[in-house]
């Protein structure tokens, strides 16, 4: 699926999302991540880095279903700030996270800030399919 102009614009370089994966109890278990876009010949996937093994990559690996939600920094909605909600099935791809994470660091971060450091381990980048997008604003269907 191809995300709108107004859904890649408030992506941008970047973004802070909330990453909503499944513990093997079926328990939902969230996590604030960074979050790029990265569009492929099959359509767009929403790509975040992880150094280490954590438990949303192991949640990813058992179970790809996953939900993400972006919350707009500006403007304010009838009823509530805008957000994009977006359900997905994610992959777990080996290596790849200090790459994505220096590139993320100089929107979401100070450029100098030195993150990742850069002895960082190749780590993990969970690539999600984007299977449906709600929420609040002019990306809600």
């Amino acid at each position: 699926m191809k995300l709108n102009d107004a859904a890649r614009e408030l992506i941008g370089n970047g973004a802070d999302a909330t990453l909503v994966t499944l513990n093997p109890d079926g328990s939902p278990q969230v996590t604030l991540v960074w979050v790029a876009l990265q569009s492929t010949p099959d359509g767009d996937e929403l790509v975040t880095a992880h150094l280490a093994e954590h438990q949303k990559v192991r949640n990813v690996r058992r179970d790809p279903r996953v939900a993400l939600t972006i919350l707009s920094p500006t403007g304010v909605g009838k009823a509530m700030r805008p957000y994009l909600a977006v359900t997905g099935t994610a992959r777990v791809v080996e290596g790849g996270a200090p790459e994505l994470l220096a590139q993320l660091a100089q929107t979401l971060s100070a450029p100098d800030s030195g993150f990742p450091p850069p002895d960082a381990p190749p780590g993990y980048l969970t690539r999600i399919r984007i299977d449906k997008v709600g929420g609040v604003g002019p990306w809600a269907s």
